[in-house]
């Protein structure tokens, strides 16, 4: 399980860390490291469901070991959960060792080459991203879960039949957080680049390794930002909002 490599390159870098801030909104939550360290996942709203999702530690998060937050995301107690584990050991990733700084700017499709002959995959529908693409390639394929999937977006119920059809297929990172990505990389076996993108993606590639992920792409918060960053996640900020205050790395696994 992915989930469990990443915790366990984590927890090394983890051990002897507090949590000293968590801030929970409608599209992102956040954490901040004894260390000033910073790291923000997705909430999946719409995967959150009639059940309960209240933590068990609630109100007392900071002050917490972050190695015991980190387990969260491989025992998949339900999808914050999953998130705030994994935005703790994203604080901890190793930046600077694990990939290239590509600037604030530079969009994920340019992590590996595409040529106009290719069919391209997008799992999530990320906008950016799908404008990077189009017209560049010869054929676009994005899928969607839930409802409303329409015009030239695909249900997640075709990737079996479609993905095995690209030869590039860029996956959100929050397959991680709704437990997707296993099931997906079965379907990218004749790709030549599956590369994992957003602001979840945990930059340890060893961690994927033998899976088919071959680029990891993701995102570096800044402490010096600390305070717009926790406020636009607190005021509901979505992800062009925030990436001001960040800057995109990518890293070959």
């Amino acid at each position: 399980m992915i989930l469990q490599r990443v915790y366990d390159l984590a927890r090394p870098r983890l051990a002897g860390k507090r949590i000293t801030e968590v801030r929970v909104g409608l599209n992102f939550l956040g954490v901040e490291l004894d260390d000033g360290a910073l790291g923000i996942a997705y909430v999946l709203r719409e995967d959150v469901g009639s059940g309960c999702t209240a933590l068990p530690h609630a109100g007392r998060l900071a002050g917490m070991a972050a190695e015991e937050i980190a387990a969260w995301a491989p025992e998949k107690r339900n999808v914050v959960a999953v998130a705030m584990g994994l935005a703790v050991m994203n604080a901890a990733a190793e930046f600077g060792a694990s990939g290239r700084d590509n600037g604030q700017n530079e969009d994920a499709a340019l992590a590996v080459a595409t040529v106009p002959g290719d069919t391209v995959g997008v799992v999530g529908h990320i906008g950016p991203l799908i404008a990077g693409l189009k017209g560049k390639v010869r054929r676009l394929l994005v899928f969607e879960r839930g409802k409303g999937v329409a015009g030239d977006v695909y249900p997640e119920t075709a990737e079996p039949q479609l993905l095995p059809e690209c030869q590039v297929v860029f996956a959100s990172s929050t397959s991680l957080i709704n437990g997707t990505l296993d099931n997906l990389l079965g379907y990218c076996a004749n790709a030549r680049d599956v590369v994992m993108v957003g602001a979840s993606t945990p930059m340890y590639p060893a961690a994927f390794r033998g899976t088919g992920v071959t680029v990891l792409s993701g995102t570096k918060w800044l402490p010096a930002n600390r305070d717009a960053i926790f406020t636009g996640i607190s005021q509901c900020a979505g992800m062009m909002q925030l990436i001001g205050y960040g800057q995109k790395v990518s890293a070959r696994v």
